[in-house]
């Protein structure tokens, strides 16, 4: 007797395109991200300028320009913010579509790929843009950014890409 198990095929179910979902999931953890990290965690905490830390996203691509372009650079910072996160969803659909997960474990994939964004954005995309250096943060900060990757950025994808893929039976 052969043992039947639902598998995830990350197949977008019908209408759930690869590129919608990324817009979709990208979409909602851009604006997490802009709403926890730069106006609370920043904003509040380190009574950062909400306008100023988007020139900051913007820097990455501007460098010091960004610093002085006002709401204009601000929204640039804004626009590049949800490209990347946008990219983050996309690759993780692609990613998690080329292997076949059991369905529970597309939340745990998630997490770990939270993981994965967070060393690949702070030790290889940040250190190669423009943006100014930042010191290094304490470890309080350090361990909420990483968890803030992993619950804000990666389990909101886990969770898209579980509830709109199809099963099959193998």
């Amino acid at each position: 007797m052969t043992k039947m198990s639902t598998i995830a095929r990350t197949t977008p179910n019908n209408g759930n395109s690869l590129l919608r979902l990324s817009i979709v999931g990208g979409s909602i953890i851009g604006l997490l991200h802009i709403i926890f990290q730069i106006g609370i965690v920043f904003g509040l905490l380190f009574k950062s300028n909400f306008i100023s830390s988007l020139q900051y996203i913007a820097s990455g691509a501007l460098g010091n320009f960004a610093f002085t372009g006002g709401i204009a650079t601000a929204m640039i910072g804004a626009i590049l913010e949800l490209i990347m996160t946008i990219i983050i969803a996309g690759l993780f659909i692609l990613i998690i579509g080329r292997i076949s997960l059991p369905r529970p474990y597309i939340i745990v994939s998630s997490l770990l790929y939270g993981i994965g964004v967070f060393l690949v954005m702070n030790y290889i995309i940040l250190p190669l843009s423009s943006a100014p250096k930042l010191p290094d943060p304490p470890t309080w900060l350090l361990i909420e950014i990483i968890l803030e990757h992993i619950l804000l950025i990666a389990l909101p994808l886990g969770i898209l890409l579980r509830r709109n893929t199809s099963t099959a039976q193998h």
